[in-house]
């Protein structure tokens, strides 16, 4: 599940193919059994030393996807991220700052330069430039201000609040101002002493949500902008940018619709679980250069990984299910939802023929609290009908007890509910000791309560894909 602090990105760039080797731990059967032989050895090609923890980007990362496209290829499905692939990649950056970073404002007159944690602050979820960027201004004082045609040269001035500002550019077509160069907002807060932004890396590149370069004004220059006295802008971050790419690993199976329904083959669910994890511990080095320092991720979430493909592998041995089903490894949960926000931004298949996203995550240990082996938990239970209905229909879905930890916003699902989707999330998790630690080995789960917890998740898909029911949020659902 989401940590709360995040390591960096680490850059592999590499061409990906299908070939896994041939000593490469894994289950290569098919079958349409749930079994803990063949999960236990999921788990064990994910959660291994040689992969280093998976974080996001990282060598380690990439061989797991590769695991995972093969896996689902010999199950059956169809490569899922367009192009004859079951790759979809993301696009990476890591940003070194060699100093406080500098903008250049020009106008009438006038020609000075701000600093970064004096002046403004800037943020991006797009392309850091690595070298110095030029923008013309535009002050928006209402919202027929707002140009009817984006431009990346541009610099918008929004005068109104950071809510406003993006309902004016929604309505005017622009989502939240991502085709801008910048989005400039002036705020009413103190000047303080110059600074270098911390650490080495901004994120994912293009993860959607909002523009490339996101500028908050300080002091007399949140007025001035907004008077218009500035009319060009250069950003020069002092940043030396790295890019790099890890991928969504994403299978299709073609539903077969059903007598009287067969539109229903056009309808989706999908099945989701995080294949990253969070590499290895540099605190840990720290302090003793010899301890296991590897966050291998089995329960957290090679579990979930393992339930997954045990699951698209029997949906697809067995009789063909009405609905299509996408299945979706994502990467960079642990780093803020990055793949799953990449999919929903980016979705590989019709987002709105969706009928529910089913996230799997920590299925590896039993919860004493819900009554132990093979007892699985919903997030969000009371939410939705998706758990009461499941369970009028004989699915032994138990809902989550401890809704003071907020689970149902800490896990993949969350970019898909933000869209609308029903979307919640099956987990076994009862707050184990080995929680993002070394200790999180294969050889700790519980592969029998896996067993009987898959089969549990694997009747849930199956009421799913062999609709015509669809599930729905309760009213004022979903709240975050």
């Amino acid at each position: 599940m989401l940590r709360v602090l995040c390591p960096l990105i680490l850059l592999a760039p590499c061409a990906l193919a299908l070939q896994v080797p041939e000593d490469f731990p894994g289950d290569l059967s098919v079958s349409e059994e749930v079994g803990a032989d063949e999960l236990r050895s999921h788990v064990q090609a994910l959660a291994s030393d040689a992969m280093q923890g998976r974080a996001m980007g990282s060598e380690g990362s990439h061989a797991t996807a590769r695991y995972l496209a093969a896996r689902l290829a010999a199950a059956g499905f169809e490569p899922g991220a367009g192009d004859g692939s079951f790759l979809q990649r993301i696009p990476l950056q890591r940003v070194t700052y060699s100093g406080t970073p500098e903008l250049r404002v020009k106008g009438k007159g006038l020609d000075e330069v701000l600093y970064n944690g004096e002046s403004f602050t800037f943020s991006t979820r797009g392309a850091l430039p690595g070298e110095p960027q030029s923008f013309k201004v535009l002050v928006v004082g209402e919202a027929s201000d707002v140009p009817s045609e984006a431009s990346a040269n541009l610099a918008l001035v929004m005068t109104t609040s950071a809510m406003k500002s993006r309902r004016w550019l929604s309505e005017a077509g622009h989502g939240r101002g991502e085709a801008f160069g910048m989005i400039i907002l002036p705020r009413k807060a103190k000047v303080r002493e110059r600074s270098t932004p911390k650490g080495s890396s901004l994120g994912p590149v293009a993860s959607g949500g909002v523009s490339a370069l996101q500028l908050s004004l300080r002091g007399e220059w949140s007025e001035r902008f907004s008077k218009g006295e500035v009319t060009n802008v250069t950003l020069d971050a002092k940043a030396a940018v790295e890019e790099g790419e890890d991928f969504n690993v994403v299978g299709f199976l073609k539903g077969a619709g059903s007598e009287g329904t067969p539109e229903l083959a056009g309808e989706i669910v999908v099945l989701s679980a995080h294949r990253d994890h969070i590499g290895v511990s540099s605190r840990i080095q720290r302090g003793d250069p010899e301890a296991d320092a590897i966050m291998n991720g089995a329960d957290d979430d090679a579990s979930g990984c393992a339930a997954v493909m045990e699951v698209a592998e029997a949906l697809a041995a067995g009789k063909r299910p009405a609905r299509s089903v996408v299945a979706i490894f994502d990467t960079g949960e642990e780093r803020g939802f990055v793949g799953s926000s990449y999919w929903v931004g980016h979705p590989t298949h019709p987002i709105d023929r969706v009928v529910c996203a089913l996230n799997f995550e920590m299925l590896g240990r039993p919860d004493p609290l819900v009554g132990g082996a093979g007892k699985v938990w919903l997030t969000g239970d009371e939410r939705s009908d998706l758990g009461p209905v499941l369970r009028e229909r004989g699915v032994a879905i138990k809902s989550d007890l401890r809704p003071a930890m907020s689970f149902f916003t800490r896990s993949d699902n969350v970019p898909f509910a933000k869209a609308g989707i029903v979307a919640q999330t099956l987990s076994t998790y009862g707050e184990h000791e080995d929680y993002h630690q070394p200790s999180d080995e294969w050889e700790t789960l519980d592969y029998a309560h896996m067993e009987a917890s898959v089969r549990v998740c694997l009747a849930a898909a199956k009421v799913l894909a062999d609709g015509p029911w669809k599930p729905s949020w309760n009213e004022g659902e979903p709240r975050f």
